[in-house]
């Protein structure tokens, strides 16, 4: 089971919990997330994204123009906010 403080430990950037995605700049979505992670770069958002594949936690990368749909206003699980170029 990934711990937050796990992640913390690896991953510099931000760590919400609990937040409406709306507070974060994130248009068009009405939604709260259990953790909003915002990763301080590239590097922090791979090692992000093995941390959670490796754990099994559902997870989503979106950026702040992308438009989601939640299907009941909610997502269990981690939503990863970035602006980053892949």
């Amino acid at each position: 089971m990934l711990r937050l403080d796990e992640l913390k430990a690896e991953i510099k950037g931000e760590f919400y919990l609990q937040e409406e995605l709306n507070q974060h700049n994130v248009k068009k979505v009405e939604a709260q997330a259990d953790l909003i992670i915002k990763p301080a770069g590239k590097k922090d958002l791979l090692k992000a994204l093995r941390m959670l594949e490796k754990s099994g936690f559902p997870h989503l990368v979106i950026n702040s123009k992308g438009r989601v749909v939640f299907p009941d206003r909610r997502f269990h699980g981690v939503v990863i906010i970035t602006d980053l170029k892949l």
